[in-house]
């Protein structure tokens, strides 16, 4: 039950954003994570770098406010697909040193120097033993969810506006 309310909570909120026009996941910009996964996959090794380098950034930032890795955060939880789909090219290309040098380069610019030359082969290295080790099968169910949550949460929003502006027509 808690982890519907912070379901719907998270929805409501991503709703309420796309009203002012300030959501990503709002109109034709809204990806699945099936889509995000093969384009992910199939972008080069420094874009995927970034992607998940600021994937990363944001999954750090809730951390410091939280004081831990929330799982039940939809954010987290979009956060850690990308991250994830985005490092799946470190399973596959472990030793194209061309690969890993492209890769980091995109992680320590994506992650606004969290990752930085100092710690970039640690946290690569990390990353890929995550890959190496995670069935995203159930990110992806829990992504897709949280889509279609906003989605109706969206709509249900639009609806609520639409009749809270009939009151306003009645002063």
């Amino acid at each position: 039950m808690k982890k519907l309310t912070i379901l719907c909570a998270s929805a409501i909120m991503l709703a309420s954003c796309g009203m002012m026009g300030g959501s990503a996941a709002s109109g034709n910009q809204q990806q699945t994570a099936s889509q995000q996964q093969v384009a992910a996959v199939s972008a080069d090794p420094s874009t995927q770098g970034q992607s998940a380098g600021n994937a990363l950034k944001n999954i750090y930032a809730q951390y410091k406010v939280d004081g831990k890795y929330d799982a039940s955060n939809i954010n987290n939880i979009i956060n850690t697909l990308t991250l994830v789909n985005n490092c799946q090219g470190l399973k596959n290309n472990a030793k194209n040193s061309d690969y890993w040098k492209n890769f980091a380069s995109g992680l320590i610019l994506g992650s606004d120097m969290l990752v930085n030359t100092a710690n970039v082969n640690k946290v690569t290295d990390g990353l890929q033993s995550m890959v190496n080790s995670v069935d995203t099968s159930k990110l992806q169910a829990a992504a897709n969810d949280a889509n279609a949550a906003a989605t109706n949460a969206m709509a249900t929003a639009n609806s609520i506006s639409n009749i809270l502006s009939l009151f306003s027509n009645n002063k």
